[in-house]
C-alpha cells in the first residue's frame, strides 16, 4: 500500500484543466456509487426512507412543475451523480496542485456539504442543516465523508505528482 501524502512531489507531468475536469467526473461518479451503497446499507438497518431532495432541487432549478417522489427518480439520480461529479472537479484541482491525502478529503467533505446546502436552500427545497435532528445531521456527514474519501482516493492516485497548466 503507498502512502497518501500531502507534500506535492515534483511534477511527472503537467495535467490540463480538461484533465482535471474528466479525472474528477470519474472519481465523482465513483464516490457518489460508493456513498449510494452505503446509504442503501445503512437504510436497510435504519429503515430511513429514501430521500428526493436532490430531485426536487433540480426540478426548482429547471422551472419544472412539482411532482410526486415516485415520479422524480430519474431527476434524483440526475441531480445525485451529476452533482458529484461536477463537485469532484474541485478535488481533482485540489490533487493536481498537491492538496491530497486524508486532510484534503477532510476538508473536501465540507465543500460538498456546503454545494448540497446552497443549492437546496437556494431553491427552497431544504432545510438549514442546524435545524434538522442530530442523528440526521450525523447521518448525512458520514455519507458525505464516504463520497469525499473515495473520490480523493481517485483524484489522489490517477493525479499524483503532476501540476496543473491551465
Amino acid at each position: 500500500m503507498s502512502r497518501r501524502t500531502t507534500v506535492p512531489q515534483l511534477p511527472r507531468q503537467p495535467v490540463s484543466l480538461r484533465s482535471c475536469i474528466i479525472y474528477g467526473c470519474g472519481a465523482g461518479l465513483l464516490g457518489v456509487a460508493a456513498m449510494t451503497a452505503g446509504e442503501k446499507i445503512e437504510q436497510y438497518f435504519t429503515g430511513r426512507p429514501n430521500s428526493y431532495v436532490p430531485g426536487h432541487t433540480l426540478e426548482r432549478l429547471l422551472s419544472l412543475p412539482t411532482r410526486p417522489d415516485s415520479e422524480r427518480f430519474g431527476l434524483n439520480m440526475a441531480m445525485h451523480y451529476g452533482q458529484g461529479a461536477a463537485a469532484a472537479i474541485i478535488r481533482a484541482l485540489m490533487s493536481a496542485n498537491g492538496i491530497r491525502g486524508p486532510f484534503a478529503d477532510f476538508m473536501f467533505i465540507s465543500i460538498r456539504l456546503l454545494i448540497d446546502q446552497t443549492l437546496e436552500n437556494v431553491t427552497g427545497v431544504g432545510a438549514l442543516p442546524w435545524t434538522w435532528p442530530v442523528d440526521e445531521q450525523i447521518i448525512d456527514i458520514l455519507h458525505k465523508g464516504i463520497f469525499a474519501y473515495v473520490t480523493g482516493y481517485f483524484t489522489d492516485r490517477w493525479l499524483q505528482g503532476q501540476v496543473t497548466i491551465g
